[in-house]
């Protein structure tokens, strides 16, 4: 009986110090990711010296290098990308992607300026959240909050989401793209088609 009630004793108190350690563990390197990419978007947008196709370009580099694309595509079709057919994956994620990273484009074109403040992160099951604020002293204040999801597999810290002021980026895109579908028939085509016409006024 002794030896049973010490064993227990002993995995709480190894379970507790799991969580201890989770608690205080050091998100240093997701923080500097989250610091040096959210600067570089802002400088690339910002850059007065360059056109608006080196900025696209710079801009899209960026992005995909710093991004599981692959895994917000999925999320943000859900369901409907199991029944898709290996055509229609093919071109909803070349038509995806270009969406995607000009609104991410446009969401951060805005700012221009503002330093970047990272205010904490804490582990959220497999994910960091890294929560920072986009700050802009003066007589025109500026404190807009951003929380970055980040995933590290391999080695490789990728971001999966971002939430401003509260609002994730990849959930309202999802409940939109669930929203049209659900108004035309579920039919993937028809969204991959809408999505080219817009990237076609982009």
């Amino acid at each position: 009986m002794k030896i049973m009630q010490f064993k227990k004793i002993i995995t709480l108190i190894i379970f507790f110090s799991s969580l201890n350690t989770l608690a205080f563990a050091n998100f240093e390197s997701e923080e500097n990711f989250v610091s040096d990419f959210a600067a570089s978007a802002i400088s690339i947008l910002s850059d007065e010296g360059l056109n608006n196709n080196d900025k696209n370009i710079q801009f899209t580099d960026l992005v995909m290098s710093s991004i599981d694309m692959n895994l917000i595509s999925k999320f943000v079709l859900s369901r409907y990308w199991k029944t898709a057919s290996d055509q229609q994956k093919i071109s909803y994620l070349n038509a995806f992607e270009e969406y995607f990273i000009s609104s991410y484009a446009n969401k951060l074109d805005q700012y221009s300026g503002e330093k970047i403040v990272i205010v904490s992160s804490e582990a959220a099951k497999k994910f960091v959240i890294v929560k920072s604020n986009i700050v802009r002293d003066g007589a025109d204040t500026l404190k807009i909050e951003l929380n970055w999801r980040l995933l590290t597999r391999d080695g490789q810290t990728k971001i999966i989401d971002l939430s401003i002021e509260g609002i994730s980026l990849i959930v309202a895109q999802r409940e939109e793209f669930q929203s049209f579908l659900s108004n035309n028939n579920e039919d993937l085509d028809v969204l991959i088609n809408k999505l080219k016409t817009i990237n076609a006024r982009d």
